[in-house]
């Protein structure tokens, strides 16, 4: 069996028993089901079977056990479902892509810059260890895309729209800052070990934070008139944790945030044109009127 087939088998495994617990003889059924739609073969043994549960405890941090009484495999911990979607999702994206020509011409990529992938391990590896790093950063709003050498503390890395960002510390104002991983280059990892910063925790500065932005806007209340049509696609995709849906019928939606209404918010909001207004506060109000003004005056 092919490493690929074997990975595949395990995500089949998880997928299976988040839906529903199963004996073993109904998850044989089911991996033989995948493997005629497939063309592949995923049926395994009863000892095939107990060496995959110690291998997905081992890999995704997932728990499998046997209900003897019930004769059912269930999960009954899964550490971080999250980071195990993303990496399913991302094995299932690659299985599509490396599919045979015969079809290759049906699949559009979007062609866009590399989100700096390739230094994330480097940098993990930094954080981890608590080893200061130096990088060459490029500012896209500067004059010149302007380009500046930083030495940093590592903290941590957080997506944001479809991006990467490192959250470090400057190492001679002592300020916290992001760094997006598709504008670094020249990443030196050095073997100076540094301590890590006391009362900072990543996920708090960032919970009331639409994407990478936090720059001291204080979170507030914020209410949303949205057509059904933008008001579904939200519903797939959260703007953000916090949002929870009011009233809602065929035609309209309204819905709550609790965030900082920073810049990178506002311009989201901005770019879903008429499908959006904004009830409250006041203030996000006249802001957003503010900028469509500003906007309409590029036309005139």
């Amino acid at each position: 069996m092919s490493k690929k087939q074997f990975i595949k088998r395990h995500h089949l495994i998880i997928n299976k028993l988040r839906s529903n617990p199963c004996s073993f003889k109904e998850l044989q059924n089911y991996l033989v089901k995948h493997s005629i739609d497939e063309e592949e073969n995923y049926a395994i043994s009863k000892r095939t079977y107990d060496r995959d549960i110690i291998e997905i405890r081992e890999i995704y941090k997932i728990e499998i056990e046997y209900k003897r009484s019930q004769n059912r495999y269930e999960i009954v911990s899964d550490a971080d479902e999250v980071k195990t979607d993303r990496i399913i999702e991302s094995f299932q994206i690659f299985n599509a892509l490396s599919i045979s020509d015969s079809v290759s011409n049906h699949i559009i990529i979007e062609k866009r810059k590399a989100i700096g992938a390739e230094n994330m391990h480097a940098l993990l590896h930094a954080i981890k260890n608590k080893l200061e790093i130096q990088f060459t950063h490029e500012k896209f709003w500067k004059a010149n895309n302007e380009k500046k050498t930083r030495t940093v503390y590592p903290i941590a890395l957080k997506e944001a729209r479809n991006r990467w960002y490192l959250i470090a510390q400057e190492t001679k104002e002592g300020v916290f800052k992001t760094f997006g991983l598709d504008r670094m280059s020249n990443v030196d990892i050095s073997r100076k070990k540094f301590e890590a910063p006391q009362n900072f925790e990543p996920t708090e500065k960032f919970k009331y934070s639409f994407g990478i932005v936090s720059d001291g806007t204080k979170p507030e209340k914020i209410k949303l008139w949205l057509s059904h049509g933008q008001a579904d696609y939200i519903k797939s995709l959260p703007l953000h944790h916090s949002q929870k849906i009011v009233s809602e019928n065929e035609k309209e939606c309204i819905m709550e945030l609790f965030l900082s209404p920073t810049y990178d918010f506002i311009m989201e909001l901005l770019s879903m044109g008429q499908e959006v207004k904004v009830l409250e506060p006041e203030s996000l109000k006249i802001k957003m009127i503010q900028m469509l003004e500003a906007t309409l005056k590029r036309y005139k």
